[in-house]
């Protein structure tokens, strides 16, 4: 995760399944700084946990990059998120985010269905530990799929976030609200 530290950032429901987390199979870090009581959980669990997560708390914008750059899954277990950036860069970075569907989130990030074989990341809709835990289980089910995960990466990659795009789609919901065709249509 490179994140703020604060409770909007859903460290509440995070921090209680770091135990769980780290006791399984897992690499995690997380760089970002805030409050300080998240701050010291994460102090805390780094030092329990030395070989499998690290804390950085001084940001550093080259690390978030390799950091991002070297992600798997990307954890959001935001309590609300009006922009969704975050998401938007663990997609580009094909890092699947595993988050929890609020604000922009839901906007960017579409929740892998393997009925359809439609989505890019986990979502989890109640702001709970153990929904984002279920959520978590889900994506790393998935990754010991390699074929499967990798067809999910290069969705994920292939996601235009461009203005081009985002203007088009304005551009479209305007012309559905005023009731005006698209020029050249019929």
């Amino acid at each position: 995760m490179v994140t703020r530290v604060v409770e909007e950032k859903g460290f509440q429901i995070l921090v209680p399944a770091l135990d769980r987390l780290l006791s399984d199979d897992v690499r995690l870090i997380i760089l970002g700084e805030g409050d300080p009581g998240c701050e010291t959980a994460l102090a805390v669990a780094a030092r329990r946990f030395p070989t499998k997560f690290a804390y950085e708390r001084a940001y550093d914008q080259v690390l978030a990059h390799l950091i991002e750059g070297g992600m798997d899954i990307t954890l959001i277990p935001s309590r609300f998120e009006p922009a969704g950036l975050t998401a938007m860069y663990s997609l580009k970075y094909g890092a699947l985010p595993v988050a929890r569907a609020t604000g922009g989130i839901q906007d960017i990030i579409e929740d892998y269905d393997p009925t359809s074989d439609r989505g890019d990341g986990f979502l989890c809709y109640d702001y709970s530990t153990d929904a984002f835990w279920d959520s978590i289980k889900r994506a790393r089910e998935v990754f010991r799929e390699l074929p499967l995960w990798k067809t999910l990466m290069r969705r994920a990659m292939g996601r235009d976030f461009s203005w081009e795009t985002a203007t088009d789609r304005y551009e479209e919901i305007y012309r559905e609200l005023v009731g005006v065709e698209e020029e050249g249509a019929a």
